[in-house]
C-alpha cells in the first residue's frame, strides 16, 4: 500500500471512530478543502481552523453517534488518494440519510494538502440540510 494510501486510510479511521488521532493530525497546515460548486457553504477552505470550521457546520446535520461510513475503495496514484464511500446517518428530524461520496485527496510529506469533495447537494437539499 503506497504512504499516501495509507494516510487516507488512518484518516478513514479517525472519521469512523476507529482511532482517536484527531482529524487536523492529518492536514497539512495550508490544506485546501473544496466543496461541489452548488454546495450552500462554498468554499473553498483554506487552514486547518477553516477546514474544521466547515467540518463542524456539517456535523451540524446529524447526530455523531448515528453516522456510518461505508468505504467502498481506495485507489491511489502516487500522491493522489481517490475514496469513494457511502454515509449513512439520521438526520437531526430523525430521517434516514444515505449519500455516496467521492473524495480527491492530494497528500505530501504524509499530509493531506488538498480535498476535492464530490456528493449529491440536491439530494441533501431534498432531505432538508439546507435552507
Amino acid at each position: 500500500m503506497s504512504s499516501s494510501k495509507a494516510l487516507i486510510s488512518k484518516y478513514f479511521d479517525s472519521v469512523s471512530g476507529k482511532s482517536q488521532v484527531p482529524l487536523s493530525e492529518y492536514f497539512a497546515e495550508d490544506i485546501q478543502w473544496n466543496l461541489p460548486p452548488a454546495h450552500p457553504f462554498v468554499g473553498p477552505f483554506i487552514g486547518i481552523p477553516a477546514v474544521l470550521d466547515m467540518m463542524g457546520q456539517g456535523a451540524d446535520f446529524f447526530p455523531y453517534e448515528s453516522i456510518a461510513i461505508e468505504l467502498y475503495a481506495l485507489i491511489a496514484e502516487q500522491d493522489d488518494v481517490v475514496a469513494h464511500f457511502r454515509l449513512t446517518a439520521k438526520t437531526r428530524a430523525g430521517e434516514d440519510y444515505a449519500n455516496e461520496y467521492l473524495f480527491r485527496f492530494k497528500c505530501r510529506g504524509q499530509k493531506i494538502v488538498e480535498v476535492w469533495e464530490f456528493l449529491d447537494t440536491y439530494y441533501q437539499y431534498k432531505m432538508g440540510l439546507f435552507s
